[in-house]
């Protein structure tokens, strides 16, 4: 007799590295001079230069942060002095760094100066309801990777264009430039180099990448900011950390979602006797913009001499059935296998028939499901032929199938 089991909500979104993991890499390059982007459906989307910019300006709708390329050591201060332009004077003056965010890609280092109690301040400027501009209120001094030091203000953002200007700190050299917003496509931020006097366009579009693998500032213990080599999420992308458990055992629905971008972040790796160590109880459930579910695994970091990441991925569940048929994601995992599918639906309707069919157009195997939300039906396969079948799931609104080979 055949046999069946159901887990429930007791199992959920397990991953077999052995089945399907799907072994990928990127390489940075030595010393981490490059950033990749990368999409878990297409692979890497880009990999750039991340050592030729100074700032980066945000430009969603709303968006007015500024970030500051700290990869490169490039550090920024505000001004304690005033916003005298023409007396600005940096000797003597001991004033603490300011850092970009790595929890949310909405705050930069120029941003981190805002007054809490004020939701109209946004650190370098201050937001104006009346003309919905935002007027720059401080003088910032950056010193640049090359030691340099200069000061900048940013003078304004008003619709969708951000004015700005810098020059030596005696004030020689000074330039004034502006970042338009719809000059930069689907772009989460437009990148400028003091140190060239360039505007850059270097991301790739921001619906073609999940995440990217880059160098940023952390804080590594109280008080103490760290460069570190790691992953941030984009926006619309969100994380769930497995840590503690073998990652074949992971169980997506133990975990929660964490809306910042560092989840993944640098600590699935520690550095000891001269050589990385990967955490190998520790791995990633990400959901990409699209909705599909992967589970990640990192399986070896080469450090700076190469900059290479190698990691397995799985795709848990995909997003792309259509929802008219009441299912709007169904995966099945491990896939092949020859002891435990575990097929996995979301379903908005109260009543699922599951059905397994073999070549022949045969029902193998029936059950209905009478319930709604996120579901997981374990079917033990250990006693069919090797072959292919087909899982088909049937509500009121219709039926899709996918493809099951068991070996």
């Amino acid at each position: 007799m055949k046999r069946e089991i159901l887990l429930g909500a007791i199992i959920c979104l397990c991953f077999n590295s052995k089945a399907q993991m799907v072994s990928d890499s990127i390489v940075m390059n030595p010393g981490y001079t490059n950033e990749s982007y990368y999409s878990l459906n297409n692979g890497e989307e880009l990999n750039v230069n991340n050592t030729n910019w100074d700032i980066a300006f945000d430009l969603s709708g709303y968006g007015s942060s500024i970030r500051t390329n700290q990869h490169t050591g490039t550090e920024v201060y505000v001004y304690p002095n005033g916003v005298d332009w023409a007396t600005v004077d940096i000797t003597g003056v001991s004033i603490p760094t300011m850092n970009n965010s790595d929890t949310k890609w909405s705050v930069g280092s120029f941003d981190q100066s805002a007054d809490a109690s004020n939701p109209f301040d946004l650190g370098w400027g201050i937001y104006n309801m009346v003309t919905h501009h935002t007027d720059g209120d401080s003088i910032h001094i950056i010193k640049l990777a090359n030691g340099d030091y200069k000061k900048v203000m940013i003078e304004n953002l008003a619709n969708g264009v951000y004015t700005f200007k810098y020059a030596n700190i005696d004030g020689t050299n000074e330039v004034t430039n502006s970042i338009v917003k719809s000059d930069f496509t689907d772009k989460n931020f437009a990148y400028y180099s003091i140190t060239t006097d360039e505007i850059l366009d270097r991301e790739p579009a921001n619906n073609t990448w999940d995440l990217v693998f880059t160098k940023y500032v952390t804080e590594v213990a109280p008080s103490m900011m760290y460069g570190v080599t790691g992953v941030l999420s984009n926006n619309g992308v969100n994380v769930r950390e497995a840590d503690g458990v073998d990652p074949s055992l992971a169980i997506y629905s133990d975990y929660v979602v964490d809306s910042v971008i560092n989840v993944i972040g640098y600590d699935w790796k520690t550095f000891a006797g001269g050589s990385y160590i990967l955490d190998i109880d520790k791995s990633y459930f990400v959901e990409d913009q699209s909705g599909n579910i992967w589970h990640i695994l990192f399986t070896n970091f080469e450090g700076g001499a190469t900059g290479k990441v190698v990691f397995g991925k799985e795709l848990v569940t995909s997003a792309s059935v259509d929802e008219m048929n009441g299912i709007n994601s169904f995966g099945i995992y491990p896939n092949p296998t020859n002891e435990i599918a575990t097929v996995a639906f979301n379903s908005n309707t109260e009543t699922t028939q599951l059905s397994m069919i073999d070549l022949s157009g045969k029902i193998i195997f029936q059950t209905q499901i009478n319930e709604s939300g996120f579901i997981t039906y374990p079917i033990l396969v250990n006693e069919y032929q090797a072959g292919t079948y087909f899982i088909t799931l049937k509500t009121a609104k219709g039926k899709t199938t996918k493809k099951i080979i068991v070996q």
